[in-house]
């Protein structure tokens, strides 16, 4: 999935997530980038799955964090996308991480 949004990252890196917002608008390349993004993870998560394979992995942090990228910045993000992301965020292992990050 990472090689999917290599131009996402560069243009909304976790600074992002752990301490303000950027002004400046997706690229195009990054534009399809997130849009790959979008048709795969919908594609893996069920409609009211909270996990990506039954039970919580890594991988649900990887995606979250990819995701909140967009969503704490204030990109469109399709709802439900938002919503796993959001919810994979209240995790005690997320927030003790994210927390640290900010120190």
């Amino acid at each position: 999935m990472l090689m999917l949004v290599i131009p996402a990252p560069m243009e909304r890196s976790t600074e992002v997530v752990f301490y303000k917002p950027v002004t400046t608008p997706l690229t195009e390349s990054a534009q399809e980038a997130v849009k790959k993004l979008f048709f795969i993870a919908d594609q893996l998560l069920q409609d009211g799955q909270t996990n990506l394979f039954g039970d919580w992995c890594i991988a649900d942090t990887d995606l979250a964090l990819m995701l909140n990228r967009l969503v704490l910045n204030g990109d469109r993000v399709p709802e439900k996308l938002a919503n796993y992301a959001k919810y994979q965020w209240q995790r005690a292992s997320v927030q003790m991480w994210g927390n640290k990050s900010k120190q």
